[in-house]
């Protein structure tokens, strides 16, 4: 969620001047010949007759939109810089007005107003921000942050500016510029919570979940009412598995929200993550009570029904989550391993089909499909598919793991040992990974460092009965019979120790 703010000035544009476009009729515009008839009677004397007009055109507004030549026959009759600047920021003021009462939803309405507003006032800082703002929910982010930039020139203490220019510079990408800006807009504007908010978001974005939750916390004494804080800040506990703060966020959100059915489903997800599935699950049920159609909720009922071993009620669950949204990746993917732990390897397959039709940039989905051409004994499309994911997300261990466990399978031991080496460069307290990679350095007759990776597999998982029998048949091979029979001896006890 992002909180973008806008400047409303319709009302202190309606009381300053009369709308071009629908004037009160007891105040007429001034028109282009009144002004230059009473610029040239000078009845008052020249300076007088100047803020005469100045003072008409803020109550009445002026009927004429002025151009080039229409400023200069008004300089000429002796408008001063002040009356055309009047002029200007009445013609200004009056289209943000129509701008401001364009449907919420018609972006094009309201750009088109502030363009035509900045056309007659270039240096209005308020405009730029509110078509910066309009721009931004179009999606033209380039465009918000060009107009950010300008107002901020301006007005360089406008603290919505550097927080609107933050959320524009956040959609691009830009996190640092973004912080940057949150930082900023903070310290000019301390007491404004949304800031605070913005800047949480970033940094729970950014996985810095201590710094978004000092943040949400700021936001909430600021704000103490509001649902949002409570729910994200939540989220935030939910991912470093702190539970019981979670659950009290959440709960504090649903007290502030009674009859809202997410923070119910916001709450079910910390009950099922901490293993509570029976809570979680009734407040699965009320969220579904409170909404029929939300998708969310039969989705996570059918994720903890699939964690409690009930295939078929979370697959219930999950083909009533796909059809109310039929379009999220998430619910196919998830129904998907429902099919697998099933057998169903022709469904799961579908599904994981989908998702990746649905969303070709989620490496899950391909790691997803890899797995059942693995299971298949399918290798080709297989490693391509793990290969997808690895390109998505070069940090997927799970994937270079089970690439590498292929290339071991077909013996290409040059990709295989590559693939164990960036899992081990990933997650360096990989016990599986050091068995594997010895297992190469087995096959390849590099015996020394077998020994290496299987010992140190032995440090990370010493129940790891695997790497114990390896490192068994290594020392039989040189020889080395009296460690060959230790090794053989703790292996089986760990073998048997471990056996269902």
């Amino acid at each position: 969620m992002i909180r973008s703010i806008c400047h409303s000035l319709a009302l202190i544009a309606f009381l300053l001047c009369t709308f071009i476009f629908g004037q009160s009729p007891q105040a007429q515009p001034l028109t282009l010949d009144e002004m230059k008839a009473a610029l040239v009677a000078r009845k008052a004397g020249l300076p007088t007759t100047n803020l005469i007009l100045k003072k008409q055109i803020e109550e009445k507004g002026v009927g004429f939109e002025i151009d080039a030549a229409i400023e200069r026959d008004l300089r000429d009759a002796g408008a001063t810089d002040a009356l055309i600047a009047a002029i200007r920021e009445s013609l200004c003021n009056a289209l943000f007005a129509k701008a401001e009462a364009c449907k919420k939803e018609d972006l094009k309405c309201q750009i088109d107003y502030y363009n035509r507003a900045l056309y007659f006032h270039p240096s209005d800082s308020d405009v730029l921000i509110n078509r910066g703002y309009a721009s931004h929910e179009s999606g033209d982010f380039v465009a918000a942050i060009a107009d950010y930039t300008k107002a901020i020139e301006i007005s360089p203490k406008d603290a919505d500016a550097f927080g609107n220019r933050a959320n524009s510079y956040r959609k691009i990408g830009d996190l640092k510029q973004a912080l940057k800006d949150y930082e900023q807009a903070i310290s000019l504007a301390p007491k404004d919570g949304d800031h605070y908010f913005n800047r949480g978001m970033l940094r729970f974005d950014s996985k810095e979940f201590d710094l978004a939750i000092s943040d949400l916390t700021k936001y909430i004494s600021l704000k103490p009412t509001d649902v949002d804080g409570y729910t994200n800040r939540g989220e935030a506990y939910l991912e470093k598995q702190q539970y019981e703060l979670a659950l009290k966020d959440f709960t504090v959100a649903i007290s502030l929200a009674v009859k809202k059915s997410a923070a119910y489903v916001d709450r079910g997800r910390a009950y099922s993550a901490k293993n509570d599935f029976d809570r979680a699950i009734r407040d699965f049920d009320t969220a579904i009570e409170l909404d029929a159609k939300n998708a969310y909720a039969f989705h996570n009922r059918g994720y903890t029904r699939f964690q409690k071993k009930e295939l078929d009620l979370a697959l219930q669950d999950y083909n009533r989550s796909i059809e109310i949204d039929p379009e999220s990746a998430g619910r196919y993917l998830d129904r998907g391993e429902v099919f697998l732990a099933q057998l169903d390897q022709v469904k799961a397959l579908k599904d994981f089909d989908k998702a990746v039709e649905l969303a070709p940039k989620n490496a899950l989905a391909y790691y997803y499909r890899a797995q059942v051409f693995a299971e298949k004994k399918d290798y080709e499309p297989a490693i391509v598919n793990f290969s997808k994911a690895i390109e998505l997300d070069p940090n997927d261990a799970d994937s270079f793991y089970e690439r590498g466990d292929i290339y071991i399978d077909i013996e290409d031991y040059e990709n295989a040992l590559k693939d164990f080496n960036k899992v081990i460069e990933i997650d360096p307290k990989n016990s599986g990974a050091f068995t594997n990679r010895g297992l190469i350095y087995v096959r390849t007759d590099d015996f020394a460092k077998a020994i290496s990776d299987f010992t140190t597999a032995i440090k990370l998982d010493p129940n790891n009965d695997t790497a114990y029998g390896n490192r068994a048949a290594v020392y039989d091979a040189l020889g080395e019979t009296a460690k060959a029979a230790a090794d053989n001896k703790k292996a089986e006890q760990l073998e048997k120790k471990l056996k269902p």
